[in-house]
């Protein structure tokens, strides 16, 4: 199995770059990239996309809501067993509230991460170590690296993300596995967009109308 050099590489980190603003103060960069695996015997298909949000508070008031997840990532009951931001040099699991949403194929979520750093209104990194991809038929893994910085700009807070994901398989085609990371993808940018961005600012505002 080779990789495929489509002819529409964007440059060294990824082919199919593409920019969106769906509002004023937040914006998305995605890209797909073709990767070769650790073993040497397979291929990977790696999706990211990094996030720019801008909220309209000091660091003091946004950093508190954000190194909690739960506080504006459970819409769907998704729950992580501690704060993120507490929990440098620490694992952690995310987890699903039972009969929290009706995404079936989300019933038994469990992802465990590794806090690699934490700097306190600065700074969350962390990994999602290898592991199976859902489908044990597909007989593949994936892992992921995730970065959160924070940055004052005189009384506003810029956040930018970056996430990455990337599969790995010896059975699946690179097709296949391209499909697996375009699929997380376009789901990984709707639930930002559509929730987690969303309440995130909301949660903020909050947090900031009581600290006052």
């Amino acid at each position: 199995m080779t990789a495929i050099d489509d002819g529409k590489h964007d440059g060294a980190v990824g082919s199919g770059v593409a920019l969106s603003n769906p509002s004023p103060n937040v914006s998305f960069r995605t890209y797909l990239a073709d990767r070769p695996a650790p073993t040497g015997r397979s291929w990977g298909a790696e999706m990211s996309f990094d996030v720019t949000i801008t909220l309209d508070h000091p660091v003091r008031e946004v950093w508190p809501v954000f190194k909690d997840f739960n506080r504006w990532q459970s819409r769907f009951g998704y729950e992580y067993d501690h704060v993120l931001g507490d929990r440098e040099d620490q694992f952690i699991y995310l987890g699903n509230r039972a009969g929290a949403n009706d995404l079936k194929w989300q019933e038994d979520l469990r992802f465990k991460y590794i806090i690699r750093k934490v700097v306190p209104e600065r700074l969350i990194y962390m990994d999602n170590p290898p592991a199976p991809i859902e489908d044990p038929a597909k007989n593949g893994v994936w892992e992921g690296h995730n970065v959160f910085m924070l940055f004052e700009e005189g009384p506003k807070t810029k956040i930018v993300i970056f996430i990455e994901h990337t599969w790995y398989s010896e059975t699946m085609s690179l097709e296949e596995l391209r499909s697996e990371a375009q699929r997380t993808l376009e789901d990984g940018v709707a639930f930002w967009r559509d929730y987690f961005i969303p309440d995130l600012i909301v949660a903020v505002e909050s947090h900031a109308r009581v600290s006052r």
